[in-house]
């Protein structure tokens, strides 16, 4: 049985100097990341008490949703 795949952003992060936490993915092996409104960086933490990117929240995830049998 295939194991279900990961959600391509499934991080939450905060880049430098942001004010909000992104949806965002590893860029290779890290640190660096990309965010789902297309944003890159080294992210300084995971964004607690940060409202959430409106960017991110209007982006789909680029994973299907849709189930692979």
């Amino acid at each position: 049985m295939r194991s279900p795949p990961e959600p391509r952003s499934p991080l939450l992060a905060a880049l430098p100097g942001g004010r909000v936490q992104h949806a965002a993915r590893l860029i290779g092996d890290g640190p660096a990341v990309t965010t789902l409104c297309r944003k890159r960086g080294t992210p300084t933490s995971d964004g607690d008490g940060l409202p959430y990117c409106a960017s991110c929240r209007n982006r789909p995830n680029p994973i299907s949703q849709q189930s692979h049998l």
